[in-house]
């Protein structure tokens, strides 16, 4: 098969320096994956994940293997990746994880490919297809958000996760908050761009817009982000992920919570009130900015509260029916 040469934009991509032990070939065509995923408005979290899923593969490839890997990855067999995945697991890896990687994988190989480097991917489905536990998503019950927020007195941290409690941010969505995408007198917040490429408009709920007022108050006149980093080195940058997630694992304990809840477990309740309420699916799929109704219901669970109501009307039902109960 005819080999085409990678197009040379290395320096573009300093993110490639974590692959220097490849050849130029190999870093070649990873530069035009980068490339390709860029030219095609993927999100940036999809390109690192790309990478990581590259470099997940590299460090766990045989050893028999690397020598000729690392200067070719079009060599890559399916057997490769079947002891990939074996060493994945040996490592402690979650499937869920691996699963990630082995997408990222899919999409490289597939893009040599259409680049007419490589005949087929490596990747064949159901050969590697990998089992995902499907486990229930974490919301938090009433008592608990009580206990949570009654602990939080600074006026920052209560705005950032009433934003993802009351609208149903994740924590990328919050960090990157711009006070432009607000519309106080509509009361809605725009995002844009977010997880999946998916724009919404969401509402603030009185306490939020509340919230939002007085934090902003408390703001200079200049500051683009809702909630910029103090930080010097990272003047003009917005609060970090990692930073609010810490912030609340030093709450959990506080409210007397031993749980292992996170920012995303707002996220959960948020969704799971919602349904609670009577909100149907529809609107809940966009309040929460998911492509399909199917990503909602994987993503959403009913609270007890709901299945339980239905539950006993049903049986209710049932039981007048059948009579089985002593007389």
């Amino acid at each position: 098969m005819q080999r085409l040469q990678p197009t040379r934009t290395l320096p573009t991509y300093p993110q490639l320096r974590r692959f220097a032990f490849l050849s130029p070939q190999n870093q070649g065509w990873i530069a035009d994956y980068l490339t390709h995923l860029r030219t095609r408005h993927y999100a940036l979290s999809t390109q690192e994940g790309a990478l990581r899923a590259l470099k997940c593969f590299a460090v766990l490839m045989p050893e028999a293997r690397q020598a000729l890997l690392y200067q070719d990855l079009t060599q890559t067999t399916p057997a490769d990746i079947d002891a990939w995945i074996a060493a994945a697991f040996q490592q402690g890896l979650a499937p869920g994880t691996i699963v990630t990687c082995r997408r990222g994988l899919q999409g490289f190989f597939l893009f040599l490919c259409t680049r007419g480097v490589l005949a087929q991917s490596p990747i064949q489905l159901p050969r590697h297809q990998i089992l995902v536990p499907a486990r229930l998503p974490k919301p938090m019950a009433e008592a608990e958000v009580v206990a949570f927020f009654r602990v939080i007195d600074a006026l920052q941290d209560r705005t950032m996760f009433l934003l993802m409690l009351r609208c149903g941010l994740r924590v990328s969505e919050v960090s990157s908050l711009r006070w432009a995408a607000l519309d106080m007198p509509q009361g809605t917040l725009r995002v844009n761009t977010s997880k999946g490429q998916v724009d919404r408009v969401v509402y603030l709920s009185p306490d939020v817009a509340t919230a939002l007022r007085q934090w902003h108050g408390l703001q200079r006149a200049a500051v683009d982000y809702v909630f910029p980093s103090r930080m010097r080195r990272k003047g003009g940058l917005p609060l970090g992920a990692r930073q609010i997630r810490n912030r609340m694992l030093r709450y959990l304990p506080l409210a007397g919570l031993t749980k292992r809840y996170g920012p995303h477990s707002l996220r959960h309740t948020f969704a799971t009130q919602l349904l609670n309420a009577g909100a149907s699916l529809e609107v809940v799929k966009e309040l929460m900015g998911h492509r399909s109704l199917q990503m909602t219901l994987r993503y959403t669970q009913l609270y007890d509260r709901t299945k339980r109501l239905q539950y006993d009307h049903a049986m209710a039902q049932v039981e007048q029916q059948q009579g089985l109960q002593r007389r």
